[in-house]
């Protein structure tokens, strides 16, 4: 027994992979060098789930709620990974994307290459320019190309296109040229929408997406193109039904985003905490910041956390941000340090005992049949603002895996600054108010909102895959 204890053990400080496009510098990569796998494999199964659910639809299996006259298409939902339709080109060309709030560059597979590398499967949907009567490349003379891809536009001629390297972050590892095109939301078509025509593309295998649209501050982003005031989004926890998993924005103010919100959401603990503004140094201003300022477990807070762990550095290191596409939280080794003990100490109290090494400090597992008959002891993020305390369920951040045999901390020790990951966010609706330099986040009784009332795209997010 204690043989398949130690195999199933081992399996488990295999378990989370760092995702490709977080932050570069952020997390220190040597103590968890097999993490990005398991979080791939997630975003994989979403993306699989969604262009499952697609067919059905499409064959008449499945039902799918109606679209708005402004447009923006309603979808189910799927989880590791929020996936929804772009309308791109004219005629529009559909193209099942990969939300992400860490990068700013929107881009898709593109047409046909001989000469191209890539890793997704043929039957991977793939944009065709040339039947858009809309697309255009962007030139390497153009004020869009210098100024956002500065010194690495692959220039020999101004009238070259504009190209990106597979290390320009937000990228996703793919290389392409630089376009634009007519994107249609519902019924409006918005022209001249700066996206990449991705070529060379060495991510992983994303079972038929054809990309992703960056959800960043950046200027290339869909919330600074559109001048989105405000997005949202649903991550439906772990049992929950699909279709209450959604993304949604608009395009009004403030009061359009109060209106959404309150027609939205029913029942639950609303709370907000404002976002926080770029420092001058800050190594990755254009992310969604926050301002975490402490941990509670079982209602106490731990004081023993050392002062400023979670703000920004002088350095540009440190703070804490929030990401669409990471499963796993990511939390600086000093806080990490005191949260990973005190869960030990009160759940061993009851006889329950890690079955990771005592010198593995970046794991904690138990055995299923042991952790579920103990009281977990509640964890709860505490952020700037009026009880803007975000009350966690076990299943935030513990997780069965091993084919159920194991069930293990899904928050992970970090060098350089803090990570909220998706399955930490599940269960609430996040609301991100641009112009007002607010989040909100509040546990929806009624889960997705009624079909009709605002602008919005429910997402596919599917069923956690944190396993192969």
């Amino acid at each position: 027994m204690g043989v398949a204890v130690s195999a199933v053990a081992m399996a488990a400080s295999l378990l989370f992979h760092l995702l490709l496009p977080v932050a570069p510098a952020l997390v220190s990569l040597a103590p968890y060098a097999t993490v990005a796998q398991e979080a791939r494999s997630a975003i994989k199964e979403s993306a699989k789930v969604y262009m499952e659910q697609k067919v059905q639809v499409q064959q008449g299996i499945a039902s799918r709620s109606g679209q708005r006259k402004d447009g923006q298409q309603m979808a189910t939902d799927s989880s590791g990974a929020l996936v929804f339709d772009l309308s791109v080109g004219t005629s529009p060309q559909k193209l099942s994307v990969v939300m992400d709030i860490t990068t700013e560059l929107v881009w898709a597979q593109c047409d046909a290459c001989s000469s191209c590398i890539r890793l997704t499967p043929t039957t991977t949907p793939t944009f065709l320019p040339n039947n858009s009567r809309s697309f255009a490349e962007v030139g390497c003379a153009s004020q869009t190309c210098q100024s956002m891809i500065p010194g690495e536009q692959g220039c020999t001629h101004d009238d070259d296109p504009c190209t990106y390297p597979n290390d320009f972050y937000g990228a996703w590892n793919t290389s392409g040229v630089l376009a634009t095109d007519t994107f249609t939301f519902g019924t409006t078509p918005v022209p001249g929408v700066v996206f990449g025509c991705s070529g060379n593309i060495m991510v992983p295998d994303l079972a038929g997406a054809s990309g992703v649209a960056g959800f960043s501050r950046g200027p290339l982003s869909l919330v600074s193109q559109l001048n989105i005031s405000s997005f949202a989004y649903f991550i439906a926890p772990h049992g929950a039904a699909a279709s209450k998993s959604f993304v949604s924005w608009t395009w009004g103010g403030a009061a359009d985003l109060q209106f959404a919100a309150e027609q939205m959401l029913t029942g639950g603990r609303r709370s907000s905490t404002p976002l926080l503004a770029a420092k001058k140094n800050q190594l990755n201003p254009d992310l969604y910041y926050v301002n975490l300022t402490g941990l509670q477990v079982d209602g106490q807070l731990l004081n023993a956390i050392p002062p400023g762990t979670f703000d920004v550095r002088p350095t540009g290191t440190g703070g804490v941000f929030l990401s669409s596409t990471l499963p796993v939280t990511y939390l600086d080794e000093a806080a990490y340090n005191i949260l990973r003990p005190e869960l030990v100490r009160r759940i061993q109290s009851q006889g329950v005992a890690p079955v990771t090494a005592v010198d593995d400090v970046n794991n904690l597992c138990f055995l299923t049949r042991d952790f579920s008959g103990a009281k977990i002891p509640g964890i709860a993020l505490v952020f700037d603002g009026a009880n803007a305390t975000m009350e966690l369920k076990v299943e935030n951040y513990f997780f069965a895996v091993a084919e159920g045999q194991l069930t293990c901390l899904t928050i992970l020790p970090s060098i350089g600054g803090s990570i909220l990951g998706s399955l930490l966010q599940a269960g609430r609706t996040m609301t991100f108010d641009i112009h007002g330099r607010q989040l909100t986040f509040q546990t929806a009784a009624a889960g997705a909102p009624t079909p009709g009332v605002w602008p919005m795209i429910t997402a596919t997010l599917l069923v956690w895959m944190l396993c192969p």
